[in-house]
């Protein structure tokens, strides 16, 4: 049960980011989110495959719309006890209407991209299975000036 509520909070992110204080950020100011995922031991290849797989390709789509200005990935080069995390993702979005559009978009694109849904939606099912824990971290720049 907890596993489908983990996968079920993966869909909701990119709307609860939505829920931070408008003032947050200035309008229109791209955003930038840090997205990171602790794995089940050895879990990390088949995560990262099942990543390229079924989900990147879901952000390029939006990066050609515009909405999502960039996306990296990160794995860690040394061994670290804290924070946890396996792999980082790092996206810049154009603002936050971008990730209400993209929210909005992403059924339809899933749907071009994925003819096969119950396909798809079984292998990110797996993807979620193999995510020990998962945070983000939406960060807001301060002037140093």
């Amino acid at each position: 049960m907890q596993r489908i509520l983990e996968f079920l909070s993966f869909a909701a992110a990119p709307l609860l980011a939505l829920a931070i204080p408008a003032g947050a950020q200035p309008d229109g100011a791209p955003v930038k989110i840090e997205y990171y995922y602790k794995l089940v031991p050895g879990g990390g290849s088949e995560w990262l495959a099942l990543y390229k797989k079924n989900h990147n390709p879901i952000l390029k789509q939006h990066m050609k719309n515009g909405l999502l200005k960039s996306e990296n990935l990160y794995e860690r080069r040394f061994h670290a006890e804290t924070p946890a995390w396996d792999y980082k993702v790092v996206m810049v979005w154009r603002d936050w209407a971008a990730l209400e559009e993209a929210a909005q978009r992403e059924p339809q694109i899933i749907r071009e991209l994925y003819p096969d849904k119950e396909d798809h939606d079984r292998q990110e099912k797996r993807r979620w299975e193999l995510t020990v824990a998962h945070w983000d971290d939406v960060l807001k720049d301060v002037p140093l000036e």
